[in-house]
């Protein structure tokens, strides 16, 4: 898969992330299809849960991809179940939806919206666009130091092992990407700097370690 692309979507059922993907090119969006699931069900029951579909499209398409699905999800409002289960919403729960978009369905999200107004609470344009910046900005921000697996990684590293080489590349350049495409470090500059050290001092004491055992049996 071209590094251009990042995940949109995922799923754990292949004829869904098929038919997404279908629909993204026949609307000219380029997009791409990578399947992660594990390549061992140690269950042996083809447990879908298991599964890892992820739909993968260039940064600058997801507001593109976004519009399209919104197009479509409004196509099925007027057939929408009178007992799906959005409509007991409370209007708190209902704006969280709005104010969340990016964890739910287009067609949810439309929907919140729709029975928000009809119950007199209207959502306009410009607060919606605030509710966006809000989320991307709270998303942007690095997630909670991993305290464990820093002190983990550094007794590994004087250790030596592949393993704390590991954990120090994961620290240094983890990314996530943010619903407009964006990627951004997952972990804080402070953090990323340990992940440095300890891959720095894991390749260090590996490469000390296994010329100790070359000049050992000489």
């Amino acid at each position: 898969m071209n590094t251009d692309f990042v995940t949109f979507q995922r799923f754990n059922d292949r004829a869904a992330a098929l038919a997404l993907a279908e629909t993204f090119r026949e609307n000219g969006i380029e997009c791409g299809l990578e399947d992660v699931s594990e390549n061992f069900d140690v269950s042996f029951a083809n447990n879908e849960i298991n599964k890892d579909f992820r739909i993968k499209l260039k940064p600058a398409d997801f507001e593109r991809a976004d519009t399209l699905l919104l197009q479509l999800a409004e196509k099925d409002l007027a057939d929408i179940d009178p007992g799906y289960y959005i409509f007991d919403f409370s209007n708190e729960e209902l704006k969280e939806i709005i104010e969340k978009q990016d964890e739910w369905s287009s067609l949810d999200f439309l929907l919140a919206k729709k029975i928000l107004k009809e119950r007199g609470v209207e959502v306009n344009v410009s607060q919606i666009q605030t509710f966006k910046e809000k989320r991307l900005e709270a998303l942007a921000k690095p997630v909670e130091s991993p305290k464990v697996l820093i002190v983990a990684g550094y007794i590994l590293a004087f250790f030596g092992g592949l393993i704390a080489i590991i954990i120090g590349a994961y620290l240094r350049t983890h990314k996530r990407t943010l619903p407009n495409g964006e990627r951004v470090f997952g972990y804080a500059a402070s953090d990323r700097a340990h992940g440095e050290r300890i891959l720095i001092i894991g390749v260090l004491t590996l490469i000390l370690s296994a010329t100790y055992q070359c000049f050992k049996y000489i």
